[in-house]
């Protein structure tokens, strides 16, 4: 049995997602398709532009079988730590192969810098660069950079895709990893009116410009979207935490060590988000690293509260009846806890979850925390 898994955020689903399912069925003649899917937040530090339970729907409509939650906690992680716990959670699962998609669409280059990471050449050239006072993401860059003579490593999925190679070596490196090439749109470009397939970034720019997007994703979102969230959302909670917080308080928050909180409190008096980011970028800290310690700081989400990124439970948030057929089968050999509906009596990682769905609520005034507790989404 061919058991496929993807990793998606789906932020909003578009055309080129749906061409991702397609093509990824088409090369491994899946039996049952399984996604791990970011909840309420993104991994480049955000809130979704939508519900996780809207995705949930929109992602069994667009073919897929089984929608597994990735926990928010892990989905604001770096990109190694997004991609190994993705990846143990379809590891968990049973699945047999993984596709991912990429600006190049060929998997040995990405397969030769992922062998390269695995080095102590390679592990020296990012200390040096660390030393040197850049980020890691960027040490990382440099030192493959040093190493090979290609650029596979810089473009967004590709950086996505070698960590997912890495994940699947040191989990389990019996699950066959292919790659199908992104057309059309890369990560970042905005709306070409003229294809079918866009970016997630250009969709929401041109849907908070007030112009349509109907063309550019399936009639089931077009239809479903009133309002995206997005961090402006929250600029006057931020602001006001930024300047509320001392040092001592900021250090007991994740991702704050080595002096970052002393940068954020040189920030305090940033009079917008945009501004705040212009303060805090730097050689040290990319943006994106800074977004995500902003979210762990909205969130408070203490460091003595992620403890580990050991695969905790498994959390349904939606299947069909495939998916139901499939998961009954497994569902007895699972080695971690199988959650279809919460409990009183929970993990403290979903108690985390149950946070950040509060708190994504205070952008529109919605009531999505009461649909933590309803039964799993069944089409």
């Amino acid at each position: 049995m061919r058991v496929l898994g993807i990793v998606v955020e789906y932020n909003p689903l578009h055309y080129g997602h749906v061409h991702h399912i397609e093509e990824s069925k088409k090369i491994t003649g899946a039996d049952v398709v399984i996604a791990v899917m970011s909840s309420h937040v993104v991994q480049r530090g955000e809130f979704s532009c939508v519900d996780k339970f809207t995705k949930t729907r929109w992602a069994l409509k667009a073919g897929i079988d089984l929608v597994v939650e990735l926990p928010g906690i892990f989905a604001l992680q770096s990109a190694d730590i997004f991609a190994l716990t993705s990846i143990q959670i379809l590891n968990a699962l049973g699945v047999t192969d993984i596709v991912f998609g990429s600006e190049t669409g060929e998997l040995q280059p990405l397969r030769t810098c992922a062998e390269i990471m695995r080095t102590d050449a390679f592990d020296e050239k990012v200390r040096n660069y660390l030393a040197e006072g850049y980020s890691y993401p960027s040490s990382t860059d440099l030192a493959l950079s040093d190493l090979t003579a290609a650029n596979d490593h810089q473009l967004p999925n590709n950086i996505l895709g070698i960590q997912y190679l890495q994940s699947i070596h040191k989990i389990n490196p019996n699950i066959k990893a292919h790659v199908i090439k992104r057309v059309d749109a890369q990560y970042y470009d905005d709306v070409d009116e003229t294809k079918k397939i866009q970016s997630a970034s250009g969709l929401r720019k041109r849907f908070k410009a007030g112009k349509p997007i109907a063309n550019y994703v399936p009639s089931y979102v077009a239809g479903s979207l009133s309002h995206m969230v997005d961090m402006h959302d929250f600029e006057k909670i931020i602001l006001y935490l930024l300047r509320s917080h001392t040092q001592a308080s900021l250090n007991s928050i994740f991702s704050f060590e080595a002096g970052l909180e002393n940068l954020f409190l040189s920030a305090e008096e940033a009079s917008s988000l945009e501004n705040m980011y212009k303060h805090l970028i730097s050689k040290r800290y990319t943006q994106s690293k800074l977004k995500r310690a902003i979210m762990h700081m909205l969130l408070d989400i203490k460091k003595t509260e992620l403890t580990s990124f050991d695969l905790p439970y498994l959390r349904i948030l939606g299947m069909d009846n495939k998916g139901q057929t499939y998961l009954n089968s497994i569902k007895k050999d699972l080695q971690v806890p199988l959650i279809t509906k919460l409990k009183r009596e929970r993990h403290p990682y979903l108690d985390i979850e149950l946070r950040i769905t509060r708190i994504f609520d205070l952008a529109k005034n919605t009531r999505h925390y009461l649909q933590e507790f309803d039964p799993v989404i069944i089409l």
